[in-house]
């Protein structure tokens, strides 16, 4: 072949190569088809007999429960047990005591309970909110296994099954265990409940002297005296005065005490902490009483049960997270919407 040809033949199988590659392009997969592939291909393999359910979510267990059924129509919050994982079955998250203490992510101080799903079309995952609806929906106490594809992770809502497989959100498919705790029409209800419970348990059942509901109930804040106080007097608004506090989490876990043995009790003791009691400013209202020994001001809780103590006295506090830290909670150890109990004892200058 002379040099001309050998050209001409090159040309030509590049021509060819090129129009090649330009149809493979055209007949390619989209992301979308492409992730309903890849997600039916799993399921065939691994649970081939799963059925779908609502708008193509798979149910692998259901453990009924005893409680109330998961009504949407009355309630928009659910409290939840929930543990997510890859169709690979690796946990991405979880607020489960035993799964964490199983995969080595708990932590004394972490937050182990129920997380709140507020179950708003628009403001969450259509595959979470059918989790809870389908199958005549789950009740409190229950608990289900569920497959969630990419394409119901979208916070949109369309009519048909059809519909959300073309709109493919491109997150990853979903396997989550959940379990449903309580359920209430806003977040402050499972906060009474569980302030009833505790002080039945703690506070002798002493009532709420906080808040007042139209229907004359009250309910956000208790207090039980422990000890009596040395005297009746109240105390001069420019008072220092010293006291001892443990602050716990209803759930009985210790986050913050200025007492050695009870850090050490409890496993959050530090070398680098100093141990002893605080100083604390009297005010001449409840909210003006500060902690001179700290750079943050005491929550609205802390400062009401205080005002109500008198020299030697020892009492113990719960309130709702209206008092606390709302819905921003403290660091990992406080949640969104915490109530909080705190022991508190005035004691002499150190």
């Amino acid at each position: 072949m002379n040099k001309k040809n050998a050209i001409c033949a090159l040309a030509t199988g590049l021509s060819f190569l090129l129009l090649a590659s330009g149809c493979a392009r055209e007949v390619s997969e989209d992301g979308n088809a492409a992730a309903i592939r890849r997600f039916e291909s799993w399921l065939s393999i691994h649970h081939p007999d799963a059925v779908p359910v609502g708008s193509g979510i798979y149910i692998l267990s259901d453990t009924p429960g005893e409680g109330p059924v998961w009504d949407g129509e009355t309630n928009s919050i659910a409290y939840m047990i929930e543990t997510r994982k890859d169709l690979q079955g690796n946990i991405s998250s979880t607020n489960d005591e035993a799964v964490a203490k199983q995969i080595g992510s708990w932590s004394r101080e972490g937050y182990y309970g129920p997380s709140i799903w507020y179950v708003t079309r628009g403001a969450m995952y259509e595959g979470l909110i059918e989790a809870l609806e389908v199958m005549d929906g789950i009740r409190e106490g229950g608990r289900r296994t569920v497959i969630i594809p990419s394409w119901l992770l979208t916070y949109k809502t369309y009519d048909t099954a059809e519909e959300y497989r073309e709109h493919a959100t491109g997150l990853s498919d979903m396997v989550i265990d959940i379990q449903l705790v309580s359920q209430a029409d806003n977040v402050f209800d499972y906060q009474i409940r569980q302030l009833e419970d505790f002080t039945d348990r703690y506070l002798a059942g002493v009532d709420s002297t906080y808040y007042n509901n139209e229907d004359g109930s009250r309910y956000g804040f208790y207090y039980h005296q422990l000890r009596p106080a040395e005297t009746e007097e109240a105390m001069p608004s420019d008072t220092t005065v010293y006291i001892n506090y443990t602050g716990r989490r209803l759930d009985g876990v210790v986050f913050d005490t200025t007492i050695a043995d009870t850090a050490k009790f409890y496993g959050i003791y530090s070398s680098s902490k100093t141990y002893q009691p605080v100083s604390v400013q009297w005010g001449s209202q409840y909210d003006a009483i500060t902690m001179t020994s700290s750079s943050t001001e005491p929550i609205d809780g802390f400062q009401m049960a205080l005002w109500r103590m008198r020299p030697g006295e020892k009492g113990i506090t719960a309130f709702y997270s209206e008092l606390g830290y709302g819905s921003s909670g403290s660091s990992s150890t406080i949640p969104s919407y915490a109530p909080l109990s705190f022991t508190i004892e005035l004691v002499e200058k150190p």
